[in-house]
């Protein structure tokens, strides 16, 4: 980082406040603050000036509190593809792109809707489009109308054909369906979770007393609403991978598979309905 003390200040703020990587996400703030792009900032030779310096110090002192680094620079990347974030959505994680991952190698490659259930910033949808086959038909739903406006801004801004609309998980999603992709909240009322994570929008981090009451409920409905040979992938958290699959595997699918995570952990949980070819 350029000897400036400004921001050699800002990075032992934010060091101190537990924040792994200060020296880039510094140079990410100052660059916002001075409205311009990383790249230009890394080029300039001139301090901050008075606005945009009273600009970063309010987003440093934001971050130190922990609010997502996403949230203050209203950006992050997700699978290649640059995203629009607000405290509307949830921060996409990188263990998501290994729903996208596993749905471009094992869902059917056929002719069929794909729907992305509780879509948020858009970003399992926007990715599919983008890498799907191009005969899939992407489908996007979220009960949240608020997550639906940003999901729509992020595919507006990627000219990606992805059809949005409310849906309380598949209530009001039609049957006939290819594949089903979802991350949903997985963690329990009550559990401890990282800072950051307490900025979020609580709808989409916390699902019952076990975590996963909506997963639960995807599972069943996902029963009477995909075709023959259709497939079903969820994100799930750290030991939820067996109970998941057991409910996959009673539910009637076949089969049914678990991909790891870089730590090793089961995180996305799959199956596949009977039938077709």
């Amino acid at each position: 980082m350029r000897a400036d003390p400004v921001l050699a200040a800002a990075a032992e703020r934010l060091k101190a406040a537990g924040i792994p990587d200060p020296a880039r996400e510094v140079l990410g703030l100052a660059a916002h603050a001075a409205g311009v792009s990383l790249e230009e900032w890394l080029l300039r030779s001139r301090p901050l000036g008075d606005d945009a310096r009273g600009r970063f110090e309010t987003l440093v002192a934001r971050r130190a509190r922990r609010e997502p680094y996403a949230y203050l620079v209203g950006r992050t990347t997700f699978y290649g593809l640059d995203l629009v974030v607000t405290p509307a959505v949830l921060v996409p994680r990188p263990e998501t792109e290994l729903l996208v991952d596993a749905a471009l190698a094992h869902c059917p490659p056929r002719p069929g809707r794909v729907v992305d259930v509780g879509t948020g910033s858009g970003a399992l949808a926007l990715a599919l489009a983008r890498h799907g086959p191009p005969v899939w038909r992407v489908e996007a739903v979220d009960i949240d109308l608020a997550a639906l406006e940003v999901a729509r801004t992020n595919r507006d801004r990627l000219g990606l054909a992805v059809c949005l609309y409310p849906s309380d998980l598949l209530a009001q999603v039609r049957p006939g369906i290819l594949g089903i992709v979802a991350n949903l909240p997985y963690v329990a009322w009550g559990d401890t979770v990282d800072p950051e994570v307490r900025h979020e929008p609580p709808v989409a981090v916390f699902a019952g007393p076990d975590g996963l009451g909506l997963i639960r409920r995807l599972v069943a409905q996902a029963r009477g609403r995909l075709e023959p040979g259709g497939w079903l992938g969820l994100e799930v958290g750290a030991g939820q991978a067996d109970v998941v699959q057991a409910w996959l595997a009673t539910a009637g699918f076949r089969p049914v598979g678990v991909e790891t995570d870089w730590a090793g952990i089961g995180r996305i949980v799959w199956g596949v309905w009977p039938g077709g070819v």
